[in-house]
């Protein structure tokens, strides 16, 4: 893949830079979050690694622009930033994946390589179950004629349970569709997306019949009656 780099520590560039080229990438380096968007934006590269903490723009303020027009590049966060509300922020704004320094390069390699296939991966037909359907373009839910504004975590989450409605969808297939197979995720970070997905989709109508149910023990169930 073509990979863009935004990080202003030299040293960690480099290190980034070299194990990334080896592993098969071209990849290109940006030391400043202004200078990063600009790239982002130019539509050259099929993923992203952004550090937070950035000179002239961080790099929540470069999820938050890009996202904003429309740059649907993958975005991999490479950051010391480890508190939960970033993190959750990070995601919120776009990001893709999220991986805390110091970390490993096997670690990031194979992140990237995950991030490799999902570009690869040939695009689903639409997903409708239950009298949901979900809208990739606009990333949108519609119910009962309503359109239902999620943000890209969500949209991820829901359209694994949408795909396979009346059947247990595992914690672990959850987490892989929503931060990837090697994410180190906080044990309740799932439950608070889904929760955030029953607030958006509960309707007066439902007499308290739960859209996503939850599985004790294995994981949740998009339900269809």
């Amino acid at each position: 893949m073509n990979v863009l780099v935004i990080e202003d520590d030299n040293r960690i560039a480099d290190l980034v830079e070299r194990a990334l080229t080896e592993d098969g990438h071209s990849v290109t380096v940006s030391h400043n979050g202004r200078e990063g968007a600009q790239l982002l934006l130019s539509g050259r590269f099929d993923a992203a690694l952004l550090d937070i903490l950035l000179p002239e723009m961080d790099g929540f303020e470069v999820l938050e622009q890009v996202r904003a027009k429309r740059c649907k590049t993958p975005i991999l966060v490479l950051t010391a930033v480890d508190a939960v509300p970033k993190i959750l922020q990070a995601f919120d704004l776009g990001a893709d994946d999220y991986l805390v320094k110091p970390f490993i390069l096997e670690i990031l390699l194979a992140r990237v390589g995950a991030i490799a296939r999902r570009v690869a991966t040939i695009e689903l037909p639409p997903a409708s179950a239950g009298g949901v359907t979900l809208d990739r373009n606009r990333r949108i839910a519609i119910r009962l004629g309503k359109e239902i504004a999620l943000t890209r975590k969500q949209f991820e989450l829901l359209e694994t349970l949408v795909r396979r409605p009346g059947l247990i969808t595992t914690r672990e297939q959850l987490i892989e569709a929503g931060w990837g197979v090697t994410a180190d995720v906080k044990e309740n970070t799932l439950d608070v997306y889904i929760h955030g997905l029953r607030s958006k989709l509960e309707d007066q109508s439902d007499k308290g019949l739960p859209l996503i149910k939850t599985v004790h023990g294995s994981g949740y169930m998009f339900v269809v009656t």
